[in-house]
């Protein structure tokens, strides 16, 4: 079945740190305790809401203008010096990453490709920090038709970055010499690191065999790919597909056996096993609310709300039609996508839609006011910034349905599909164009996170897309998941606001990627032996983590 896809998820605050039974990555901030509501009939209070962790404040090492050299495979001791001449010859062509692209400083990989011009057989890749340089040298190894180099090693990430962290730009380029000793050299690019590692965990949908929820967990450095749920483990026949996550990460919703309605069950994260068996119905698209008590649900004609921890049916019809709901983290916004026409029969995509935003009261959400009109288009797929300030959506301007049909490994979006951000209070949407293009993309979801960096603060926000990964991936190929910082001050700006985007080191790419949901932290079983962890997992500490790659 093609992809359907899930709306973002509000999440729900937890404790600090470890959380549950030894969670990793970053801090909750505290929801109030929410009041009897539901079927009580009591107002329901969420305090502040869900919080953004609060990341620290790292200060960058000071490099003192040391220059590290670093011989790489296919070079030797020879060749630094190869490279002492004037560029004169012609110059490789860098592919992967993109100018002007930004990382958290805990990534831990990340591929430099280029094609070498004719004649050119060993390279110098310069990376120069404020107060450190890092030169690198090597042959080519073979990639796509180009060279590559993996940075997933002690020399970058341990030399380089700590001097980078929130800094002004890396400025980096590459040149190539040929046998002769002619030297030719790119143009600079900038490549720039956030002052805050990224924390807690992403859950994705892996399309591989019949689908999969897989997770990575940024507590640990170079997280390994957890393949965290399946069919079987969910009660599911054909397909695991929609899933939201509370952004505490103590609990999933997911969608079994789509496109329309999916068969739709809650899981406790740590136990993997059912919150609440009375909590079932048809549904594709959800939201938690703040206290991940509360349930919004809709199988794309109407959105409804249940309380997960009793499984009362607070009410069918929250919204009379409308779908794709989010829960802002505050709990007192909820925004949805609404096609024109009501929908005959529950579908897995809508056309036509408008966004609308809903105010809570404690008690119901209030008539709706419309916040970016369809104007011809497809508006859908929103999800709320971390500190409730901002919806990131998607849009098609040809009006295609949200629906892609196909193999979802083959998809990642629409042929026109955009990203777009508006205010949570209105106002002019501002079109992320640097990542737009060249469309392919959609299911965008914030990290809980806001970090500083040389152009202030920045978000981190995940989505799928069937872009060229460099020289590995051609357009179209494969949907993966990609990362991209928002700069919030342009945003308030109304100017563009992303950097370019890089690929999700350590993601699985034995299939697609889709619907990357963060939680703030990823809560782990308590554990005596490993007999008792899941497979993948190791008793480290009495805590099953996974197995180092």
């Amino acid at each position: 079945a093609g992809a359907a896809g899930s709306a973002g998820s509000a999440g729900s605050a937890g404790s600090a740190g470890t959380g549950g039974a030894g969670g990793s990555g970053g801090s909750a901030g505290s929801a109030g305790t929410a009041g009897t509501g539901g079927s009580a009939g009591g107002p329901i209070d969420f305090g502040d809401g869900w919080q953004i962790p609060d990341p620290g404040n790292p200060s960058p090492v000071d490099g003192g203008g040391v220059t590290d050299i670093v011989v790489g495979p296919g070079a030797d001791a020879s060749t630094p010096g190869r490279f002492g001449a004037a560029d004169t010859g012609e110059s490789p062509s860098v592919v992967y990453p993109l100018d002007h692209t930004m990382s958290p400083p805990n990534m831990n990989m990340l591929d430099v490709h280029w094609r070498p011009a004719a004649g050119q057989t060993h390279f110098e890749l310069s990376f120069i920090a404020p107060t450190r340089t890092l030169k690198i040298y090597v042959g080519c190894t073979a990639l796509g038709g180009g060279c590559s180099y993996a940075t997933a090693n002690t020399e970058f990430w341990s030399k380089l970055v700590p001097s980078a962290r929130g800094t002004a730009p890396v400025r980096w380029r590459i040149r190539g010499v040929t046998a002769g000793g002619v030297v030719g050299g790119s143009a600079e690019r900038q490549l720039s690191f956030s002052r805050q590692d990224i924390l807690g965990g992403i859950y994705y949908w892996n399309t591989s065999g019949v689908g999969q929820v897989q997770r990575q967990d940024f507590g640990i450095p170079s997280p390994p790919i957890e393949n965290y749920l399946n069919v079987t483990q969910a009660g599911g026949g054909t397909c695991l597909g929609c899933h939201v996550m509370s952004r505490s990460g103590d609990a999933i919703v997911v969608g079994l056996n789509i496109p329309s309605p999916a068969t739709y069950r809650t899981f406790d994260v740590v136990s993997r096993i059912e919150r609440n068996p009375w909590v079932r119905g048809g549904a594709n698209f959800f939201s938690f609310s703040p206290d991940s008590k509360y349930l919004l649900y809709s199988d794309t004609v109407t959105i409804g709300l249940r309380n997960v921890e009793t499984g009362a049916q607070m009410k069918a019809n929250v919204v009379p039609y409308g779908t794709m709901p989010d829960w802002s983290p505050s709990g007192r916004k909820m925004v949805y996508a609404k096609p024109k026409n009501r929908p005959l029969f529950a579908a897995p995509g809508i056309d036509s839609a408008s966004l609308e935003l809903s105010n809570f009261d404690g008690v119901s959400f209030q008539a709706p006011t419309t916040l970016v009109p369809a104007a011809g288009g497809n508006n859908y797929y929103p999800a709320f910034s971390p500190d409730n300030e901002w919806i990131i959506y998607n849009r098609s301007p040809s009006n295609n349905s949200s629906y892609v049909s196909g193999k979802p490994e083959d998809g990642g979006g629409l042929p026109d599909s955009e990203l777009w951000i508006v205010s949570a209070n209105g106002g002019t949407p501002v079109r992320l164009g640097r990542i737009s293009a060249p469309g392919w993309l959609q299911w965008a979801k914030w990290a809980p996170a806001k970090h500083d960096s040389f152009a202030g603060k920045v978000m981190w926000v995940t989505f799928t897309s069937a872009r060229a990964y460099g020289l590995r991936f051609t357009d179209g190929q494969l949907a993966q998941l990609w990362m991209v910082a928002i700069d919030v001050d342009k945003l308030r700006a109304g100017q563009e606001s992303s950097f370019n985007a890089f690929w999700l080191p350590t993601q699985s790419t034995n299939g697609g990627n889709h619907i990357g949901q963060w939680t703030t932290r990823v809560p782990r079983k308590p554990c005596n032996r490993a007999q008792d962890c899941e497979g993948g997992e190791t008793c480290t500490n009495r805590i099953c983590m996974p197995r180092p790659r």
